[in-house]
């Protein structure tokens, strides 16, 4: 018996009048961390004399989804996620489909999107996104 995986979801608004698009990709992202990594906004100098002087505008929680098996038929679902995304436009991910108490809006650093042949009819790529500034993680 092989237990369950844990579906993610992604949540973003599309369509005329607007509606929520609830995505939940076939198969999940894979050595997800258990927590976002950070990456500090920092402006660094250092003086002729050695000295160092850094000025933080902010810390982000920043994460890497790798989808190392896409299958063919949930690309067309990924390619109307990822025309919204590359936008810079906000999404909601939930880690966890079953769970829509645990979620946060991100936004999408990856600026290109090329889906890579891993056998026939999979795919991979990886999605660099970060949590929206003023978004705390929301966990029922």
């Amino acid at each position: 018996m092989s237990a369950p995986y844990i579906q993610c979801t992604f949540v973003y608004p599309a369509g005329s009048p607007v509606v929520n698009v609830y995505f939940t990709p076939l198969l999940p992202p894979v050595g997800k961390q258990p927590l976002d990594c950070l990456a500090a906004q920092r402006h660094d100098s250092i003086t002729s004399s050695g000295i160092k002087q850094s000025v933080l505008e902010r810390i982000d929680d920043v994460m890497t989804l790798t989808f190392s098996m896409v299958p063919q038929s949930d690309l067309a679902a990924w390619k109307a996620f990822m025309e919204y995304a590359l936008a810079g436009l906000p999404f909601a991910y939930l880690p966890n489909a079953a769970d829509p108490t645990t979620w946060a809006d991100y936004t999408l650093d990856s600026t290109g999107w090329t889906p890579k042949f891993i056998a026939p009819g999979y795919f991979s790529f990886e999605l660099q996104c970060r949590m929206l500034v003023g978004s705390p993680l929301v966990s029922g």
